[in-house]
């Protein structure tokens, strides 16, 4: 298996995992934003190391932002009251994953 379609495999794997800890044990967005990003960094500098191929790199570093994102919209949606809205709430999560993803900070 080429390292970059290993790197791909894990990579969603340890998400996943990162994942199902944040929806059970209701930790912070913050938190668990910052750790996915810290996830991704960490798989990304290694392959930059270990090959010279910066574009794959960097489609893989997007494609696992992307699921992470993905995940947590998921989750933001499940675990919306019965009267907000699920268009607005998908909006507002989305900006929120965004901004602290780039900016390590909460939004104000």
């Amino acid at each position: 298996m080429e390292k970059l379609e290993f790197a791909k495999a894990l990579g969603e794997k340890i998400i996943i995992s990162q994942h199902d800890y944040f929806a059970t044990a209701k930790n912070e967005d913050f938190e668990h934003i910052t750790n996915l990003k810290r996830i991704i960094v960490a798989i990304a500098e290694y392959l930059k190391s270990a090959t010279n191929n910066k574009d794959k790199i960097d489609d893989l570093v997007e494609h696992l932002r992307q699921f992470s994102k993905t995940l947590y919209l998921n989750e933001c949606i499940k675990n919306k009251d019965d009267n907000e809205d699920e268009g607005k709430i998908m909006e507002e999560s989305e900006i929120w994953f965004d901004y602290i993803f780039e900016n390590e900070e909460y939004p104000r």
